[in-house]
């Protein structure tokens, strides 16, 4: 991706982290018996977002000439096709599962996103999903449907 689609996709994705950390205002944050609370994950994620967005706009940046020219067509359809498959993924995630939706989405992302090496999309979406599956359920005891 270019600069400018790293500065405004960054920009996105921290608008979507502020507006998913406000609706996790109101999950308790106390767990029961020593167990993590409903906040956690959904806090975690929200951090995790934020961060690589954070990293994205930083990248896009971090040479003289700045990514403030406004996004053209093709970027706009790129980010609306990103936040309709975000949605589409938000709704599928429970009655679906996590591995399947979470790989499906991945995939579909990197594509609408641009990314064409095969390499990249056959084997990172699946060590990424069984790596954050495996910590959520094996390591903190995350139930993850």
């Amino acid at each position: 991706m270019s600069r400018n689609s790293d500065f405004w996709l960054s920009l996105v994705l921290l608008g979507f982290s502020a507006i998913a950390a406000a609706l996790t205002l109101d999950v308790p944050a106390a767990g029961t018996g020593g167990t993590l609370g409903p906040s956690f994950v959904p806090w975690l994620m929200i951090a995790g977002i934020a961060l690589g967005a954070l990293i994205l706009l930083w990248r896009s940046q971090r040479h003289a000439e700045l990514a403030l020219a406004p996004p053209g067509a093709r970027l706009l359809v790129k980010l609306g096709g990103f936040l309709l498959l975000m949605l589409v993924y938000a709704t599928v995630y429970e009655p679906v599962g996590y591995l399947i939706s979470s790989l499906v989405f991945f995939v579909v992302a990197l594509l609408v996103l641009g990314e064409r090496r095969w390499l990249q999309l056959v084997l990172v979406p699946p060590g990424v999903v069984l790596l954050v599956y495996v910590v959520f359920t094996q390591v903190m005891r995350v139930y993850l449907p």
